[in-house]
């Protein structure tokens, strides 16, 4: 995590290289699936035809890579910036009301080869490299960022943008769980003594785990083989809050601090 290099001005994170190298890949396999085919034709292509339409490909290809590049998110004291060809959108610290936040696993490398492998190293290695992750800032008015696996070091972006607004929320929700409250995120409840979901009342002293597992939020419950809760975690409003403020009322849960990673199981 970096927060401390916020205090020497802006952070840039420019466009991964991820989804251009996939259309990439997409674009030039059909195309040599196409002029293979038609050299094998006993009745013959029209070249011509096939020649034009892999000129146009190719053009609207070079087309989606260059405007891909262009998009870059910056992060600075005054808040978040995305920018891309087609506009920028800003959303100051102070306007953001809520999160959400998924985890997507992937698994595509290992089907291209060498071609995977050179995805491979366009992602950073670890988890990062294996999902794909989006962060959703919304503001009180409706405007929304999202904050997605298109940038490079997607990760070590979403680390910096929690540790930003995440201590404040999750003093928040401690303050109003202390005073007895059940706080609502979304379908599913907190309190001092419960999770409460669809119905189901799950003392905080009974729960096992409670982590994100691929795209979902599972938590389980002592005894149990199914989990007790099994949400996806983009339906629940500021997850890791829940998740931070969980793992203070239940000892007994692994406490990950705010790394966007930690909580995930793969």
């Amino acid at each position: 995590m970096a927060t401390p290099a916020m205090a020497y001005g802006e952070r840039r994170f420019e466009a991964a290289y991820t989804m251009r190298l996939l259309a990439a890949l997409a674009v030039l396999g059909a195309l040599a699936g196409f002029w293979a085919a038609a050299s094998e034709d006993p009745a013959g292509t029209p070249h011509d035809t096939l020649k034009w339409a892999s000129i146009l490909a190719i053009a609207a290809l070079a087309g989606f890579w260059f405007v891909a590049g262009k998009s870059a998110l910056t992060l600075s004291d005054a808040g978040v910036r995305r920018e891309s060809m087609f506009g920028r959108q800003e959303m100051a610290w102070s306007q953001i009301a809520e999160t959400r936040y998924r985890v997507v696993p992937i698994n595509v490398y290992a089907h291209f080869g060498l071609i995977g492998m050179l995805l491979a190293m366009s992602s950073k290695s670890g988890k990062s490299g294996r999902a794909q992750l989006t962060l959703e800032l919304m503001s009180a008015d409706g405007k929304k960022l999202k904050v997605t696996s298109a940038f490079r070091n997607a990760d070590e972006a979403i680390g910096m943008i929690l540790e930003r607004i995440l201590p404040a929320k999750v003093q928040s929700v401690k303050a109003r769980v202390q005073r007895g409250e059940t706080v609502s995120f979304g379908p599913v409840g907190l309190s001092a003594t419960a999770v409460n979901y669809k119905g189901n009342s799950i003392p905080v002293s009974q729960i096992t785990s409670a982590e994100l597992k691929a795209s979902n939020l599972q938590i389980k419950r002592q005894g149990k083989w199914m989990s007790a809760v099994s949400v996806r975690s983009d339906k629940v409003p500021d997850v890791l809050v829940f998740l931070e403020v969980l793992e203070s009322l239940a000892p007994q849960v692994k406490a990950s601090g705010v790394d966007p990673l930690a909580r995930v199981r793969m």
